[in-house]
């Protein structure tokens, strides 16, 4: 199939779902052929603007010749449309999280297996220029065997309040976790056996979000240990939406990775001034997520498996579900016991 245009759909085009769309339009390889999402007009007028058909339902999209489907649903809405979409023949690219339970992410990875179809998590954080450096830095032993870590990713407050409106449905561990567990995972080339998490609700439901404030997780991996941290009160007033850190110590070295600074800033004798940055009063990812959407493209015409395996998300959910269940539970949990629970 080598030269074809793949035909390409994308469901729910909401805030990221819309950004798969366009990067399907874009792509020389590629032909947008649908979208779909629960609000019609908000269908039409991406529709619209790329050029493609909106489709009435997901029965519509799984009996059409579309050949790869992208699902950008809510977190907690990716089971249905992706196992209908793999058991109509598709190929599937879902958003991160691959879901927001083990039992879901375990039967989305065996509809693909069953129906032999490729399938796989954007997880954008791995398709970013200085996170492949710095695994390729650890990978290459300058600084040694890891030993330990710390990962923050964090968002202002305006997130779950104002830009999501299923925080509820999620939370910052859900939302933001899948990209700093998989990429730690992906850098160091482990496993996770052991989660101790804390974790309060306390700011949020004060604000009508039921969600946690924050989620610390101590991560027990083969043979290193890191602490992963994630909130969703971070004050407006921080001059990103985005608060992105991390540090890995090795047997000869470490390596930091902070993120976090990207406003414009101005210090003179005078003032002190920084503004978030005008990108952010729509959340666009960075241009280099498309790769998630081209490298599947890719994949289907030319053979082979995608970058990142559906597996490795539930690898990561995982880790998210034992971090849950260690806040309800006191106790530490193993991700590799949720997973054989549901096989």
């Amino acid at each position: 199939m080598a030269g074809d245009r793949l035909s390409t759909a994308v469901v729910g085009v909401g805030l990221i779902g819309e950004q798969h769309a366009d990067v399907y339009a874009a792509y020389d390889r590629a032909s947008l052929e649908f979208v779909f999402d629960a609000n019609p007009e908000r269908a039409q007028t991406v529709a619209d603007r790329l050029g493609c058909q909106t489709a009435p339902d997901l029965d519509a999209i799984a009996a059409s010749d579309v050949a790869l489907v992208s699902v950008a649903t809510p977190d907690f809405a990716h089971r249905d449309a992706v196992v209908t979409m793999l058991e109509a023949g598709k190929h599937v690219l879902v958003e991160k999280p691959l879901a927001t339970t083990v039992a879901d992410a375990v039967a989305m990875v065996q509809a693909a297996e069953r129906n032999n179809r490729l399938f796989s998590v954007s997880l954008g954080n791995r398709w970013v220029n200085d996170i492949q450096e710095l695994r390729d830095c650890v990978q290459s032993g300058e600084i040694g065997e890891p030993v330990f870590g710390f990962s923050r990713l964090s968002d202002t407050v305006w997130v779950p309040t104002q830009m999501l409106s299923w925080g509820s449905q999620s939370g910052p561990h859900w939302f933001l976790f899948p990209h700093t567990m998989d990429y730690m995972r992906w850098i160091i080339g482990q496993e996770a056996v052991s989660v101790y998490a804390r974790g309060e609700k306390r700011l949020l439901p004060q604000k009508g979000v039921d969600a946690y404030d924050f989620v610390q997780a101590m991560v027990e991996f083969e043979n290193c240990t890191i602490t992963f941290e994630t909130s969703w009160i971070v004050p407006e007033g921080y001059p990103a939406i985005v608060e992105q850190y991390l540090s890995l110590y090795g047997t000869a070295g470490k390596v930091t990775l902070d993120r976090s600074n990207r406003g414009f800033s101005l210090d003179t004798e005078e003032r002190q001034l920084t503004i978030r940055p005008k990108m952010w009063s729509y959340f666009k990812t960075d241009d280099s997520w498309g790769n998630s959407m081209r490298n599947m493209v890719d994949c289907v015409l030319d053979g082979g498996e995608p970058a990142i395996p559906a597996r490795d998300g539930l690898a990561v959910v995982a880790m998210i579900e034992a971090a849950e269940r260690s806040i309800e539970t006191g106790q530490p949990v193993k991700p590799a016991d949720l997973i054989a629970e549901q096989m």
